[in-house]
């Protein structure tokens, strides 16, 4: 196929149009199936009108979504890992003995690392939000904190999971289109983290001080008993989070560590839990349903199932389509030759992929397009300054990645003002986590630039 030069005219209308469907799906509430569709579509017939043939196009199409089938059958084994990790009782024994904690320490503080830590398990942001950070917000409320503080801080924790939990989609996703390994990565991405971990820690800390006193803790008590007369909690299935986090490091493919994970777990959900295979196979299909016969409760510890993923994975293509058609079709290159140089320095390089993954993130309302072009484009650029494939993860990780819960039209936002009913305007001061990693990141590599200028001068 040969090449076709695409007018920047063209690409703007493509962008207005694809903009302007995802944003439309947000408000009315359809699926961004829907959006992808139309946008995949349209964009197909401005490429038709500059000289592409159909087959060409469906053949891009095909070899995108084909190259990220690995990350397909992980969102799928999410699905079902967190129908079995509800069921067994591992995620309600985090909780359970979670809990005994949050009485004795800064609650705001807690709240944070908490959530943080569920979501590295659970593999999921909006998921931990929908389940965990619901139940710290019921706390909250009897100790007096406003809510969108503590929301603030659940979400900085929550998002760790988009970023470098195991189990993660997105993690995965970003994994796959960098050629990374998830060890590599994890060092590479600790250099940023750790340190915006620690500044957010002080900044909940200083404000958990503000609130904190007394308050009602009979919430905690309550879902604590509750919990415990509905099924077995034990200290003992808090050894299966472990076990998938410990073959993360080991270099277990996500996909062979997560089927393990499903397999462990829904072992203890028959033999423990006395659940009969029947209700199991249909808890990992359309998600696990608690009855303690607690209506709050029960939303928190029940979720997951295969045909729930089915929608993301959908998704996924859409976006995966839309950009391979982007990239392929030469829509993206009048901005690519504006925004990227030949002689662009390595912190020239980094800055300006950081910048396309956020304003990637922001103009679809979603975080796969902000890893996958930023990444296609910048890693031959990489390659060649002979820049590490985990530092380019990572730079797409610290910017489109986690921001995109600040912006109110991005469908994470939107989500989180559904299940919550606090918009991103009111919170987004106080999910510190989402705005620090940029700057640190920045900060950090241009610290690592200076140095490298610095010497190099000394040396010369």
């Amino acid at each position: 196929m040969g090449e076709h030069k695409v007018s920047i005219f063209d690409t703007i209308i493509v962008a207005i149009v694809s903009f302007t469907l995802i944003t439309i799906s947000i408000i009315l509430n359809i699926s961004l199936v829907f959006a992808f569709i139309g946008a995949v579509i349209f964009t197909s017939i401005i490429l038709l009108r500059n000289g592409y043939g159909i087959g060409a196009l469906i053949n891009i199409m095909f070899e995108g979504i084909k190259g990220c089938r690995s990350v397909f059958i992980i969102i799928i084994l999410m699905g079902a890992t967190i129908s079995t990790w509800l069921s067994s009782g591992v995620v309600p024994s985090i909780i359970y003995y979670g809990f005994n904690y949050v009485k004795d320490y800064n609650f705001v503080v807690v709240a944070f690392i908490f959530t943080l830590m569920m979501s590295y398990v659970m593999g999921t942001a909006v998921g931990t939000i929908s389940t965990i950070g619901i139940a710290m917000l019921a706390i909250g409320k009897g100790l007096m904190i406003p809510t969108p503080v503590l929301l603030g801080a659940v979400i900085s924790g929550a998002f760790i999971a988009d970023k470098i939990a195991p189990i993660s989609s997105l993690n995965n996703l970003t994994l796959e289109v960098t050629g990374t390994d998830y060890i590599n990565y994890v060092k590479s991405a600790s250099k940023t983290l750790i340190p915006t971990i620690a500044l957010s820690s002080i900044i909940y800390y200083i404000l958990g001080n503000v609130y904190k006193g007394g308050g009602d803790m009979s919430k905690v008590y309550e879902y604590q008993k509750l919990i415990n007369s509905s099924m077995m909690v034990s200290p003992y299935l808090l050894l299966f989070p472990l076990l998938v986090i410990v073959l993360a490091f080991l270099g277990i493919k996500a996909s062979y560590n997560m089927t393990i994970g499903v397999i462990c777990t829904s072992v203890v959900t028959v033999l423990v839990q006395k659940v009969n295979v029947l209700t199991l196979v249909k808890s990992i299909l359309w998600g696990y349903k608690s009855e303690t016969g607690m209506v709050e409760l029960d939303s928190l510890v029940s979720g997951g199932g295969i045909v729930q993923m089915l929608e993301v994975v959908l998704i996924i293509m859409g976006s995966v389509a839309l950009s391979s058609l982007f990239e392929n079709g030469n829509l993206l290159k009048p901005l690519i030759d504006g925004l990227f140089k030949e002689k662009d320095s390595r912190f020239s390089l980094i800055a300006k992929t950081s910048l396309l993954s956020c304003l990637l993130t922001a103009a679809t309302c979603d975080q796969t397009v902000g890893i996958i072009i930023p990444v296609k484009v910048a890693l031959e650029k990489f390659e060649k300054r002979n820049i590490d494939k985990s530092i380019l993860a990572r730079t797409v990780a610290d910017t489109g990645t986690i921001v995109a819960p600040l912006m109110p039209w991005n469908v994470n936002a939107v989500i989180i003002y559904s299940i919550i009913g606090v918009s991103a305007i009111q919170y987004a001061p106080f999910a510190v986590l989402c705005f620090l990693n940029p700057i640190v990141m920045i900060i950090g590599e241009f610290i690592s630039f200076s140095r490298l200028k610095t010497t190099s001068e000394s040396v010369a």
